[in-house]
This record gives C-alpha cells, sequence and structure tokens, in this order.
C-alpha cells in the first residue's frame, strides 16, 4: 500500500512539474554574495593606472616565428622587446612607480579585446596615443595632465638576445628582463639602442633555460609559470610584469627529438607553490606527456599561448564589476512524461583561453545551429573571469535561449585521476574544488565538465566525491577520458552530496570526431550508432571535438546538427541540464522530486 501511495503522489508531483512552460529562469540557489574562499588566487593587476599607451606590437600568428634580420620594426626581435616594455611598464604602475600602462594592440581587431579596451576608458583609464615599440622606447614625452608619460628612464638598460643563433636566449632574456628591469634587445638592434643611450645589463645571447633556472630562480614568483616554445613572444608581458619564470619544454621549435628540459620542467612543477597555474602552452608535445606532468605535480595548465594583455585584461578582477549571469535552465519545465532517447551534444575544449579571446564566439558559440540542437558549451568560467572578466561577461550576455553552460575543466586543463598523485593529493584536490566551487556558485553554473586518464579508476571516483563535497549547487558532472573522449562508454556514476541527493557523474559515450574509431567518427556514423542501441528511454552525452572538420566545412554546432538530423522520432536533442534533469528524475525519481519541491 505505501509502495501505491508513493506512486501516485510521485506521479501527480511530475505531472505538476510538467505543465510549467519550458524556460529558464533566475537561480533560486544563488546567495546575494559569496565569500571569496580563495576564488580570486590568480595573478592579476590590482593598480589602476590614470593612461595607456597603445604600442604596435603583437605578431599576426602566421609570422610570429619569424626572424627578421634587417628590419627593426619586424620580427620575434620586435615583438620581444614591445612585450618588455609593456611588462615593465605595467609593473611600475603595479608598484605605485608610474601612472602609465602600456597596452599590446591587436592586429587582427578582436571583438574581446576591443571590449576589454573600451572596458578601462570606462574606467576612466584613457589612451595617450598610438606609438611603436621604438618609439616609446627612445623618445621624450612631456607630461600630460599631470601625468608622467615618457617611459625611457623607467628601465636601467636592456637584456641581450640572439634569436636566431641561439633560440633559448629570447625564453632567458623573459626571465632577465624583470630580474634586472631591463627591456629585450637583439643582437640585430644592439647598436641602435646603444644610440640612444641603453646599457647592457644582462647578455642572454650563449644562456639556456637551465642557465636561467640556475641564476634566478630566487628571484622569481612561485605563484605561476608561463611554458612557452621558443621562438614566440606571447605571454612575455604577462610573465614580466609578474615577476615569473618562463620556460621551453623543446629547445628546438616543434622538435622533441633536437633536446627537451624535461628534468628542468619537473624540478620547476615541484618549486611552485602547490595548485599554482601553469600559463601558455608547448607546441610538439603530446599532451599525455606534458599535460600529464603538469598534472601529476599539482598544477592547473592554463592553454592561452596566442593570448596576451593579460595584466591589462586581469585589470582590478576581484572589484565590484558588474557581473553577467547566464540563463538558468528551469527543471520544473520539463515533462517528464514523455520518455525518448535524450542525447545532448557539448563542445570540447573549452578550457581555452585564447580560443574565448579570438573567434569562439563568431564561429561556435553565437550561431543559429547552436540554437538548434540546444547545444551544450563548457567556458573556464573560474580562470576566465579572473583573466579576463570583460570577456567572461560578454560570452554570458551571448548564451542562446536554449542553450546551457557548464565550467570546463575544472579550473583549468588537468586530470582529475592523476592531479597531485605527486605532492599532497587529497588536499590540493580539496582546494581546487573548493576554488571551483565557490565560483560556480558565484556565477551561477551548475554543470562540471571534467577530464580523466581513466575515468573508470578509483583515483577517478576518489575525485568526483571531492567536487560533489565541495559544492552543493553542483547539478552533475560530465567527465571526457584523456583518449578517446568516449572512454567511459556512457557509464554513470552516482556520487552523494553531503544533503543525501545523488549526483549523476556522466561519461562520454560518444564523439563527433574526424578519426575513426568505434566510439569517434563523423555525424553519419554516430548517428547510426545511436539508432543501433535506441531503447524505450535513454541518456547519451556525445562530445562534439571543436577542431573537426567534416564534409562541406561542418564543424562544431552545424556537426551537432548534421548528426541530430539524421536520428528519428524515437529520440530528442536536449540541453545538458536537461539530460541531467531527466536521468536523475528517471534513475532517482522520489529524491528528485523532493529536491525540486523542497528548491522552489
Amino acid at each position: 500500500m505505501k509502495f501505491i501511495i508513493g506512486f501516485l503522489l510521485l506521479f501527480a508531483g511530475l505531472k505538476a512539474i510538467g505543465s510549467v512552460p519550458y524556460r529558464f529562469s533566475e537561480s533560486p540557489w544563488i546567495s546575494e554574495s559569496v565569500a571569496d574562499e580563495g576564488k580570486y588566487h590568480m595573478p592579476g593587476m590590482k593598480a589602476k593606472p590614470k593612461k595607456y599607451w597603445s604600442c604596435v606590437g603583437v605578431i599576426p600568428v602566421d609570422s610570429r616565428n619569424s626572424v627578421d634580420e634587417t628590419d627593426e620594426m619586424r620580427g620575434l626581435q620586435y615583438h620581444l622587446l614591445c612585450q618588455s616594455l609593456a611588462g615593465l611598464t605595467n609593473r611600475a604602475v603595479e608598484k605605485g612607480k608610474s601612472e602609465i600602462a602600456v597596452w599590446l594592440c591587436d592586429h587582427g581587431g578582436k571583438a574581446s579585446y576591443k571590449l576589454s579596451r573600451q572596458a578601462l576608458e570606462d574606467m576612466g583609464i584613457h589612451e595617450q596615443g598610438m606609438q611603436n615599440g621604438l618609439e616609446l622606447a627612445c623618445n621624450e614625452y612631456s607630461s600630460v595632465d599631470g601625468v608622467k608619460v615618457q617611459l625611457k628612464g623607467m628601465f636601467d638598460g636592456y637584456v641581450l638576445t640572439d634569436v636566431k643563433n641561439n633560440p633559448e636566449s629570447g625564453v632567458v632574456a623573459s626571465v632577465a628582463s624583470h630580474v634586472y628591469n631591463s627591456i629585450i634587445v637583439d643582437i640585430r638592434d644592439k647598436e641602435y639602442f646603444e644610440k640612444a643611450g641603453y646599457k647592457m645589463k644582462y647578455d642572454a645571447t650563449r644562456k639556456t633555460t637551465v642557465d636561467a633556472w640556475r641564476e634566478f630562480r630566487n628571484k622569481c614568483s612561485k605563484k605561476a609559470l608561463v611554458i612557452m616554445p621558443v621562438q614566440t613572444g606571447e605571454l612575455r608581458e604577462f610573465a614580466i610584469k609578474n615577476n615569473l619564470f618562463v620556460l621551453n619544454l623543446n629547445k628546438e621549435l616543434g622538435d622533441a627529438e633536437a633536446g627537451q628540459n624535461i628534468s628542468l620542467l619537473e624540478e620547476v612543477l615541484a618549486w611552485l607553490e602547490p595548485n599554482a597555474p601553469v600559463y601558455g602552452w608547448e607546441q610538439g608535445v603530446s599532451e599525455d606527456q606534458f599535460v600529464a606532468r603538469v598534472s601529476k605535480s599539482g598544477h592547473p595548465m592554463i592553454p592561452c599561448d596566442w593570448s596576451y594583455n593579460h595584466s591589462l585584461l586581469s585589470l582590478l578582477y576581484e572589484k565590484g564589476r558588474e557581473q553577467v549571469l547566464p540563463r538558468i535552465f528551469d527543471p520544473r519545465s520539463i515533462d517528464f512524461k514523455k520518455k525518448k532517447n535524450f542525447v545532448s551534444f557539448f563542445l570540447s575544449d573549452g578550457d581555452n583561453i585564447q580560443w574565448m579571446m579570438q573567434d569562439f564566439a563568431s564561429r561556435y558559440y553565437d550561431v543559429p545551429e547552436a540554437e538548434d540542437v540546444k547545444m551544450t558549451f563548457g567556458l573556464p568560467v573560474a580562470t576566465l573571469a579572473m583573466m579576463a572578466p570583460v570577456q567572461f561577461n560578454n560570452l554570458m550576455g551571448l548564451q542562446k535561449q536554449n542553450c546551457s553552460l557548464m565550467e570546463m575543466l575544472g579550473g583549468g586543463y588537468y586530470y582529475v585521476d592523476t592531479y597531485s598523485q605527486d605532492n599532497n593529493r587529497k588536499t590540493n584536490l580539496r582546494v581546487a574544488a573548493k576554488r571551483l566551487a565557490v565560483s560556480m556558485r558565484q556565477y551561477q553554473i551548475k554543470l562540471l565538465g571534467i577530464m580523466a586518464m581513466d575515468v573508470k579508476s578509483e583515483a577517478a571516483k576518489e575525485a568526483y566525491q571531492v567536487y560533489v563535497d565541495a559544492n552543493d549547487q553542483l547539478e552533475g558532472i560530465i567527465v571526457l577520458q584523456y583518449s578517446p573522449y568516449a572512454g567511459g562508454e556512457g557509464e554513470v556514476f552516482w556520487v552523494t552530496n553531503k544533503a543525501g541527493y545523488d549526483i549523476p557523474v556522466i561519461t562520454v559515450k560518444y564523439s563527433l570526431w574526424d578519426r575513426i574509431h568505434e566510439r569517434e567518427g563523423s555525424p553519419d556514423f554516430i548517428a547510426s550508432k545511436l539508432k543501433e542501441e535506441a531503447q524505450e528511454e535513454s541518456f547519451s552525452v556525445v562530445c562534439v571535438h571543436a577542431w573537426s572538420r567534416f564534409e562541406g566545412d561542418t564543424y562544431g554546432a552545424s556537426a551537432a546538427k548534421r548528426c541530430a538530423e539524421r536520428l528519428d522520432d524515437r529520440f530528442e536533442a536536449v540541453n545538458m541540464q536537461e539530460l541531467v534533469w531527466r536521468l536523475r528524475m528517471s534513475r532517482r525519481p522520489e529524491q528528485t522530486l523532493n529536491y525540486l519541491n523542497k528548491i522552489y
């Protein structure tokens, strides 16, 4: 009798919930204010300048590694000069020694950088003008509105490089620059700057990255690390401004066979503070060899090797900036009586900061096809909100009506089953989960996407519990396996939170990828696999590999739409939040109904 009464009550509850129109709503769970509790932990710029110079100093991606031998305004040599000018100048603002900053101009005019620069103007920080790096380093300027805008005289000298004959000299100079408060000058341009009155403070022309570590480790901050390839200049401004060590893994660009700084990497990772972020990337190294080391040492990798201006992008990120919140899916709008094979598509690589700053919004996110399949997008919520809060707000405002968002991949890129296994794993994993939980609650993100080397391992299951313990507002976890993404085969694990509710951890069932694997393939192939396994009701997560292209240059949400169009009426595409709530109601009906009735 108790079973029958309970079933009738449950049916009545389902009917009541299903009668609410499909909608998004303001979250009933959000607190009016959320304490910091470690959320604001990444290096940022905390002092506000009065003005800034725009410096023509960003090299287009297609020529970013060129080493021009004749023109002081071209090539990697000039790029490193401009990056060091900006880093040292912005550091002087931070130290209260200057009121003028430097912004590196974007040749491509990306919307994200335009919005961020407009935000400086809105804060009362006005552009002084646009100059090239040679002018800023060597010219004299009169004060403007009581602000000393001249840069010459702020630096103690120059650090000498020879990037043509010794690629690592540019990496060494990126560290020596902040140690000696000196701009970076290549041997190509030595005479030019000597005539301008600069004196050499350090000769890096024959130095290696190992030399830099031996000489400067005690003068570098342990709060973060920059890893960038030789023959690149990106992120040097950020490294110099924050006194960070810079390391290249490959000794020659893109060639692991030419020698690597593996033992140095492991030593530096062990030296960093626990959970300190590692910025950048290294081309020509497989992720299971490169990111795996970062993960095991207890650090999140922050992919951002093609982005720039991170000092000014992060200016006052923890202060009272107006916050744009996402649309929150209202689970009461679901018709839970409907039985279908529910499929949810989400886009991979949402941890990628530089992508967020480049063409993510225009080509992948703010597109009509995303609405057609109710696409879910992973975003680097915790990190982007600190590194580029203006662009974070912009992406929140561009969210499509029927699309949902999730945090990807847990405050940086790492593998939850190996995270900090070499260094106090339990403590560091809890710190990472707590930071993430505070951020997700602040920004009303209810889903978490993470990655593991083995999604079914005991270490992975341990991590699932830690994330659920830290966040009582977490609705569900989506987990990818490093390779293949769909290695979990759609298996669902249940983890009980501190309030006694079971939270689903859903592994990826299939992935749209332009390579052949039993669980990876084209839209047609994945649609055929889903139809082969159709039941009365099922719940499938399909990851759309962001960099894969299919017939007709179909990618992203368009590829998901092509897959969905090849399914029959037994299937329905839903966003990830709806899939999670349907799964919870199907597998845990009484507690799920009780939870929804309690919350609303």
